[in-house]
């Protein structure tokens, strides 16, 4: 996952809104022309471009108060923050895509059976031609906005006007083809349209049930982290490492083997030197760390069974006295050479 820029919070909620606000201002002014072109064109493909920005107005004013909702400052009643308003936003986002998605299939189906002529074909490609222009502004600002902020909630937005960009260039076509009496192309084009926002919807919903549902940052993040955790040398190894995200948050549990017998000072000052090094490149991950002393880490407080590290150093446990810690999970591209 990359990393966001090491920005003050306010700037990065300063441009998450300000994302937000464009894409409800640009949306609603594309929805009044499209509406325009619609009643002259009597179009298929026009009309399902014109429907999904209509979904977009609702799926940005859902983004626009999850995002206020998910910058909010921890509270008493929710400890971990507000990050999983901006994918629940998501969802929401998904449902609306998927039912425009089967009405516009729903009506390209019956003029694809009873074909109708276009009427202002050139007025509608000039409209699609400044939807067009409009729709890639806002992409451009909202991939800056997402690299400033990290947001869900704009990211699932720049997405679908991504995708909205290869569907005003697929209207444009239908529109010329029908003019030259290829009266199939605008109802084939505006199913293919309604085929493309399902694909979206269900990308939008698959990245928002993995943050809903606590899924682990990517193995490479995952890896880094034992990195830096390692470096330190009395870390003998890494019982349980346990990452997820949270909207805008990042969260990460670890639980360090280090000798039994340090004073409880000495491993607290441990503990935060591993945290430090962490966040020199991962500034933003919430970190929690727990020291372990290797003879209890067989023993899960869960639910009793016997459980093996993660990974740990043989070098560094041989000389704790550990010699007999199974390398269950551990990478030996990791242990050579340390």
């Amino acid at each position: 996952m990359s990393q966001c820029p090491v920005i003050d919070i306010a700037q990065r909620e300063l441009w998450a809104r300000r994302a937000t606000t464009a894409a409800i201002v640009i949306a609603s002014t594309l929805i009044a022309i499209k509406a325009v072109g619609w009643f002259m064109t009597d179009s298929v493909s026009l009309l399902s471009s014109m429907i999904d920005s209509m979904l977009d107005v609702g799926a940005s004013v859902i983004n626009f108060m999850a995002v206020r909702s998910a910058w909010r400052p921890a509270d008493h009643d929710h400890r971990f923050g507000h990050g999983k308003a901006e994918p629940l936003a998501g969802l929401f986002q998904s449902a609306f895509m998927i039912g425009a998605a089967v009405l516009v299939l729903a009506e390209a189906a019956s003029r694809i059976t009873n074909p109708q002529p276009l009427n202002f074909a050139a007025e509608g490609v000039w409209i699609m031609g400044v939807s067009l222009v409009m729709t890639i502004g806002l992409v451009l600002l909202q991939r800056k906005a997402v690299r400033i902020s990290g947001s869900v909630a704009v990211d699932a937005d720049s997405l679908h006007y991504s995708g909205d960009i290869l569907a005003n260039l697929a209207v444009i076509i239908a529109l010329l083809m029908g003019a030259s009496g290829f009266l199939w192309a605008d109802p084939v084009i505006g199913g293919m349209v309604a085929v493309f926002l399902l694909y979206s919807a269900a990308r939008v919903g698959r990245n928002s049930v993995s943050v809903l549902m606590d899924r682990e940052l990517p193995i490479s993040d995952s890896r880094r982290i034992i990195e830096l955790s390692m470096k330190n040398k009395s870390v003998i190894g890494i019982h349980r490492l346990r990452t997820r995200s949270s909207g805008i948050h990042r969260f990460a549990e670890i639980e360090l083997i280090m000798d039994g017998g340090m004073l409880m000072r000495e491993a607290h000052t441990i503990c935060h030197q591993v945290m430090d090094s962490i966040r020199t490149e991962y500034p933003d991950l919430d970190i929690t760390i727990h020291p372990e002393p290797p003879e209890d880490i067989h023993l899960d407080e869960f639910s009793g069974y016997t459980e093996d590290p993660e990974f740990w150093h043989p070098v560094r446990a041989k000389k704790a006295g550990q010699e007999d810690i199974p390398l269950s999970n551990g990478d030996p591209q990791l242990v050579s050479g340390r």
